[in-house]
């Protein structure tokens, strides 16, 4: 190559000389990114898809037997053809029934929700009392900002002014979905005494057939006349108490006429169901602003919290006051202001470690580079739908580290060029060409290394889908920016012999000239040694290596590292979530729900006077539902579909202020609150919890069996086996005792009076459940109108006995005499998996104790095995966090498989070589070896981010052994002996190799060390990442040469060997 520069052709000569060409890029690049930044949506979680198709039916008053009997195992028949579907799941309470469809990952869901819901149309047989079927698609869909309404007002008002509220808000320009929740919806009840429907000759049914006939608006078409067109309506719909009541039941030839407010009490109020929210103890209603499309959290609550300031609190009448319950923006600023400090913190160290190592000109264009590849990559996520959320910030954390690898490469090749004398653009071209090929490939591997996370199919991974696509985006943009961009920057500085443009600082240029003296002391001395008794005995360096390996991977089943898929998170929300046994009236569920208040705010006293703190500085406010329970949180915590209220259900909820404003944690709360609250005889299962992301409980088993009997008897034992665990609490089971419920058959005498089954079920519905005369839109709401018996008539047993059924022929009898009465017991929610019923037990575990890894283990080796062999016909399955850690661990171990198998192909190719790639991916094992003896420093348990954090390292491990090899080959060609090769090329890769693992490191250690609750989600992976790479850097600088020369020696030998036949027949040649 000429040495001047001025022969060397392509790509990379062409930008290092062009300057504008260059910048012109870099411009784009920039300008590409800034402007993709200001549309990138923010969210605190990735809002994605669940893959679930939801059908839900209404049945209002049916039991749920009998909704699974004519609705739900209908669905489940017709739709198990669907191509795709993983699991069909089936939820069945009174009134209504729900099919959940999994699909497989990578199924069209709008395909599979049109086949579903074409399937589910062709179903003619459903009872002719049931709503028509509803088919969505299941979305996790993000509830931005959450208003609490509350005060010493009626329900009627509380629920108008939530509807007021709620439009209000609808109207603003940022604004497109708004809810209102937690009320009941309106209804109105006709009530007719059975002395008076017998006075007058009537049944309930006759009072709806005229409450039907009395109320409606029905068009009659139009009329044509010769100037105009006029339309023909008959109206006289009612909406209100005073309007039904004026409907005519009777009337007679002499005018008089008797109306349904002479005859019944219409009450113009709630549906009748147990729903209560209470705020503070007062009654609450709530009004839920969501996101949705490509809104902004931040603009949204911007808004919101404007206009609530300005309009909606000042019109809001005396005694109700409105708080802001959840904000999703303060959540995203504060743990987002988090990972930008952490981020910029980490960017800092980094620079500081090139300007320490390089001159500073040279770091600053390597930072620029940094910055370049960073706005670079907004483009990309604009392009890709990926938003701002916890998980991409973290990713370009991540990438802090990775990111110079390449840049520190090419720039640390250049520099050494200069400190050879060479000047400009000469020593930028010669340097980066001379490194091109290691870098691209290196860059190639780590891309390759983060593929995997892809194609975890289960929620965890879709979560985290967003990780490598933003890294694999920087270093994309960051080895285009190093080979064609930097080595113009660099052209500029001066040669080292040369006279430097500007003198530098005393202070910096006696740290930089220590530190380097320093370098080669270290490289001359104690690597030179070490070097040489790794080639001199490469054996025993290896059989050291392997044996660290051994030690490092014992450490996990001993248990001196403990295993947890998925280790807690906590939030600033604390939840207890009450079931009392099936039945129970809601006033004793309130009873109970007020005593877990109670302790509440004791356990709350309590820790505050351990701090100083006031119990008003550490509490924004508590929340109590009745007949709902707990809201689930995290990006995986979408409902599959609305619950029917219970009266045996109920949660309590204490929101904490941020954690960065008290010194109590919410675990400590939690365990304090379990402590106050102690044993809950009455309670059929209490569960208290302050996790901010759940992905299910860490134990979770599914047990069928197709004896109901046996199946609940099943679980007792799994139940009464759990709490013989350490560790183990808060166990529950989805069973239950169901209600008592009267079971009416119809005697052979009842069919000579006429009656038929049909007729007295339909009699009797009316009177107890009600019968619906019709549906009224009156506002948002279509509200039903029901004809019943008052509720002093309908609500005792003796009541049912003693009904009157009207006959065919006008004649009244008791229902006793037409009926035979009996008692049963119907379940009160039914569970079904792929066509079997199902009951699921779960648990909870105090990891310092014991993990759910641990408790499953035990549980699938010994425990279910033996109920399994005691109850033939059992079967069972793990979900919860076993099911996401045994999908997301399979396709993990599966992508990692593939992803090392690319890589070699990645090193085989460029090195021309087979066994030279296994040589340089060595070093991965070893970076594992310091991943997890960073989680013994830390004190953390292994986790699935964790392992991520491992697949990154491997792509990072690989670059620094690939360009050692590379330079080792390149002595080698230049007639060094193989030692000598081995060492030298060792020594003049150690300062590169060295400068990026310790940026690597620096790049995450703020995250590694962070203190701040709200990082502990993410510190496992960035520890994997920092640790992995120190401790790889330090053994591969003796592992891989000492492999190297054992490579040597092999191939040597074959020479040898080879050589060996021909030197001997050759000889009797010549001689002859």
């Amino acid at each position: 190559m000429n040495q001047d520069g001025g022969g060397a052709r392509g790509p990379i000569a062409y930008m290092a000389r062009n300057g504008v060409a260059a910048n012109l890029l870099m411009l784009f690049i920039l300008i590409a990114g800034l402007f993709a930044l200001r549309g990138l949506v923010q969210e605190v979680f990735p809002e994605i898809s669940l893959d679930r198709v939801l059908v839900s039916v209404v049945y209002p008053g049916a039991t749920p037997d009998e909704i699974e009997e004519s609705i739900v195992l209908k669905i489940e028949e017709q739709i198990e053809g669907v191509e795709g579907l993983k699991h069909v799941r089936s939820t069945v309470s009174e009134g209504r029934g729900s099919v959940v469809a999994e699909l497989n990952m990578g199924e069209d869901l709008n395909r599979a929700l049109d086949d579903i819901k074409a399937q589910v149309d062709r179903i003619q047989t459903f009872p002719g009392g049931s709503e028509r079927p509803e088919v969505s698609e299941v979305t996790n869909q993000q509830s931005v900002i959450r208003l609490v309404l509350y005060g010493d007002v009626s329900e009627r008002t509380l629920k108008e002014l939530a509807y007021r509220t709620e439009d209000a808000l609808a109207a603003l320009p940022v604004v497109s979905y708004v809810e209102t929740t937690g009320v009941r919806d309106y209804e109105i009840s006709i009530e007719v005494p059975l002395r008076r429907l017998r006075a007058l000759g009537l049944t309930l049914g006759d009072i709806a057939n005229a409450v039907r006939g009395g109320s409606l608006d029905l068009s009659a078409g139009s009329i044509a006349t010769r100037d105009e067109e006029v339309r023909i309506r008959t109206t006289g719909q009612n909406y209100t108490q005073q309007d039904f009541e004026e409907i005519i039941i009777l009337s007679r030839a002499d005018g008089t006429v008797v109306r349904l407010g002479d005859i019944a009490d219409v009450r113009d109020g709630f549906r009748d169901v147990d729903l209560i929210g209470r705020y503070r103890g007062e009654p609450a209603a709530y009004v839920e602003v969501f996101r949705t499309a490509d809104e902004k959290v931040l603009e949204i609550v911007a808004a919101v919290e404007a206009h609530l300031e300005e309009e909606v609190v000042p019109s809001l009448p005396a005694g109700v006051a409105l708080e802001i319950w959840n904000n999703d923006a303060d959540i995203l600023q504060s743990r987002l202001g988090l990972l930008v400090k952490n981020g910029f913190l980490g960017l800092a160290l980094v620079l500081l470690a090139l300007a320490i190592f390089l001159e500073i000109r040279l770091a600053f264009w390597v930072a620029v580079g940094i910055a370049v590849s960073f706005v670079g990559t907004f483009a990309v996520m604009s392009v890709l739908g990926v938003s701002i959320n916890l998980m991409s910030l973290f990713a370009f954390i991540l990438a802090i580290g990775i990111v110079v690898d390449d840049a520190i490469v090419v720039g640390e090749n250049i520099y050494a060029e200069r400190e050879r004398g060479a000047r400009g653009v000469v020593a930028s071209i010669r340097g980066t060409r001379r490194i091109t090929r290691p870098v691209i490939f290196a860059v190639l591997t780590t891309v390759v290394a983060f593929c995997p996370l892809f194609f975890i199919p289960s929620s965890i991974g879709r979560i985290i889908g967003e990780i490598p696509i933003i890294v694999m985006s920087v270093l994309l943009f960051s080895l285009l920016e190093s080979l064609l961009v930097l080595p113009n920057h660099l052209s500029h500085l001066p040669a080292r012999n040369g006279r430097p443009t500007r003198h530098k600082p005393h202070l910096i240029g006696r740290i930089q000239s220590g530190v380097e003296s320093g370098l080669q002391r270290f490289i001359a001395g104690p690597l030179d040694r070490s070097l040489r008794f790794a080639t001199g005995r490469p054996g025993v360096v290896i059989a050291s290596g392997v044996a660290m390996i051994i030690v490092c991977v014992a450490m996990i089943p001993a248990g001196i590292i403990k295993v947890d898929f998925m280790p807690s998170v906590e939030g600033d929300l604390i939840t207890a979530s009450l079931e009392m046994p099936e039945g129970t009236p809601v006033q004793r569920t309130t009873d109970v729900a007020r005593t877990l208040e109670t302790t509440g705010y004791r356990a709350l006293e309590r820790l505050a006077s351990g701090t100083g703190e006031e119990i008003d500085a550490l509490l924004t406010g508590v929340n109590v539902t009745i007949g709902l329970p707990a809201r689930q949180s995290g990006p995986g915590g979408a409902a599959a579909d609305a619950a029917s209220p219970q009266s045996n259900i109920a949660a309590v909820e204490f929101k904490l202020v941020s954690p960065e404003d008290r010194a109590v944690s919410a675990i400590d709360f939690q365990q304090a609150w379990r402590e106050e609250v102690g044993v809950l005889p009455e309670a059929k299962s209490l569960g208290i919890t302050a996790e901010l992301i759940s992905f299910g409980a860490p134990v979770h088993v599914e047990l069928s069996h197709p004896d109901p009997g046996r199946l609940a008897l099943i679980g007792d034992t799994l139940m009464a086996r759990l709490q013989e665990f350490g560790g183990v609490f808060d166990i529950q089971a989805d069973q239950d005792q169901g209600l008592r419920e009267i079971q009416l058959d119809l005697l052979p005498e009842a069919r000579t009076l006429g009656l038929t089954l049909d007729n007295l079920a339909r009699q009797v519905r009316s009177a107890f459940f009600g019968n619906e005369a019709l549906r009224v839109q009156r506002g948002r709401e279509e509200m039903r109108v029901y004809v019943r018996l008052p509720e002093e008539e309908r609500n005792a047993i003796a009541d049912v006995e003693t009904y009157q059924v009207r006959t065919p022929a006008g004649g009244e009898v008791p229902l006793g005499r037409v009926a035979s009465v009996r008692f049963g017991n119907s379940p009160t929610t039914i569970r079904r998996k792929d066509g079997q019923r199902v009951l699921t037990v779960t648990a909870d575990v105090n990891t310092a104790i014991v993990t759910g890894d641990e408790v499953t283990s035990q549980l699938e080796s010994s425990v279910l095995p033996a109920l399994a062999a005691a109850s033939p016909g059992l079967s069972y399955a793990f979900g919860g966090e076993q099911q996401e850690q045994v999908e997301s661990f399979g396709a993990l171990f599966g992508g990692f498989a593939l992803a090392m198998l690319a890589i070699y192909a990645l090193l085989a190719i460029p090195f021309g070589s087979y066994s030279k790639p296994l040589i340089i991916m060595a070093a991965i094992p070893f970076g594992i070896i310091g991943a997890v003896l960073g989680h013994v420093i830390l004190g953390l348990q292994m986790a699935i981010m964790s392992l991520f954090g491992v697949i990154g390292l491997s792509g990072v491990v690989v670059n620094d052994s690939l360009v050692m090899i590379d330079f080792i080959d390149e002595r080698m060609r230049g007639g060094m002996s193989g030692r000598e090769a081995i060492i030298e090329g060792a020594k003049a890769r150690f300062r590169p190799i060295f400068l990026t693992s310790v940026t690597t490191f620096l790049g995450v250690a703020p995250l590694v060390f962070e203190t701040s609750i709200q990082a502990q989600f993410l510190i496992p992976m960035a520890a994997s990442l920092g640790f992995g790479i120190l401790f790889a850097t330090g053994v591969l600088m003796m592992i891989v040469p000492a492999l190297a020369m054992v490579h040597h020696r092999v191939v040597e030998g074959i020479r040898v060997r080879r050589r060996a036949p021909v030197a001997a027949y050759q000889a009797p040649t010549a001689a002859g």
